[in-house]
């Protein structure tokens, strides 16, 4: 009977704390331009939000998708 051993490899303790904190700065960056574009697109008039094609209910919405999901902010065509 033969027997299979299986190796894994380790990558250690510095890749494994540098990695989190590598996602972590990347979440706080991503945080931060998420306020940053919610607050500039609140201090847009109804006109100017008109104008690109955001109503002001779906700023926080927009600004997520553009922040998290790589989507632009896309007019819509009427």
């Amino acid at each position: 009977m033969g027997y299979a051993q299986t190796v894994t490899t380790q990558k250690g303790l510095f890749f494994g704390l540098f990695s989190d904190y590598a996602e972590a700065r990347v979440e706080n960056y991503r945080r931060d331009i998420f306020a940053q574009s919610v607050r500039a697109l609140e201090k847009l008039s109804d006109r100017q939000l008109e104008d690109i094609g955001i109503p002001r209910s779906e700023i926080k919405q927009r600004a997520y998708q553009s922040v998290y999901h790589n989507q632009p902010y896309a007019q819509k065509v009427h």
